[in-house]
């Protein structure tokens, strides 16, 4: 199963993909291994990128501007292959149980 980065597939979808940081890095562990094996980042791009940001005016700190990333994920114990997207312009507060019960990030 080979994802686009621009999108992931169910299974990093509704809460199944997790990850940790050792210092301040963040590594994302693959939803397939029990063991939590770390994912490889193969690729990335800048699928929107804007110079406001929408939630500026809902919250007192303000973001310099609006962008999603997207990552291609790889494992290399299991072969498995996501995306995932990383971005500021979507949902920007409350807590993760709301975002699984609204759906999530639709766009």
């Amino acid at each position: 199963m080979k994802a686009h980065p621009n999108g992931g597939t169910d299974l990093v979808q509704d809460g199944k993909l997790t990850g940790a940081t050792d210092t301040d890095y963040f590594y994302f562990f693959c939803p397939k291994c029990p063991d939590k094996h770390i994912m490889r980042m193969l690729d990335y791009v800048v699928r929107e990128e804007r110079d406001d940001n929408p939630y500026n005016d809902k919250f007192k700190k303000k973001a310099k501007k609006g962008f999603t990333l997207a990552f291609q994920i790889y494992c290399e114990k299991c072969k498995h292959t996501d995306g995932v997207r990383l971005s500021n312009i979507c949902w920007q507060g409350g807590t993760h149980d709301e975002v699984l019960h609204r759906g999530g990030n639709k766009d």
